[in-house]
């Protein structure tokens, strides 16, 4: 196991996904149905946009896990974390499909499944920081 490039894999995961989730979040979630849409629109189906043309924020995972994931199997030190960040990618992929029909109950709840993906990204990468830290004999993150 490399520590760098554990910390590499988990820090595009934090940005690419769990900032890009969130990217045009308010402080509060919209009140209005639609505008929250909207905003879950750009975040989650348009998560990566680029000359390629858009990915979804399960597109984007999916390939974090083709290239990175692998690193992180047989780490129970992280399991956690990862099960958590997979559980709300699946909530996502459940609700992706209908996203146009969603009710407002349906667009909170994508909405919450966002801010995990976000918390446990972000998690994940301060772990993997402060184990590599330690582990190197340096400083605690």
């Amino acid at each position: 196991m490399d520590p760098q490039r554990l910390v590499s894999a988990a820090f595009r995961l934090k940005h690419d996904l769990g900032k890009a989730v969130r990217w045009n979040a308010p402080a509060g979630r919209e009140g209005d149905p639609e505008a929250l849409r909207r905003r879950l629109e750009r975040d989650l189906l348009r998560t990566r946009t680029g000359g390629d043309g858009d990915e979804s924020a399960v597109e984007v995972f999916d390939s974090w896990m083709a290239e990175d994931g692998s690193l992180f199997f047989g780490l129970a030190r992280y399991e956690q974390r990862l099960k958590r960040v997979r559980e709300a990618i699946e909530a996502v992929r459940a609700l992706l499909p209908r996203f146009f029909e969603l009710g407002s109950d349906e667009l909170v709840a994508l909405d919450e499944a966002s801010l995990r993906l976000h918390g446990e990204s972000h998690g994940l990468w301060r772990d993997v920081v402060s184990t590599a830290s330690t582990e190197s004999g340096g400083p605690t993150a």
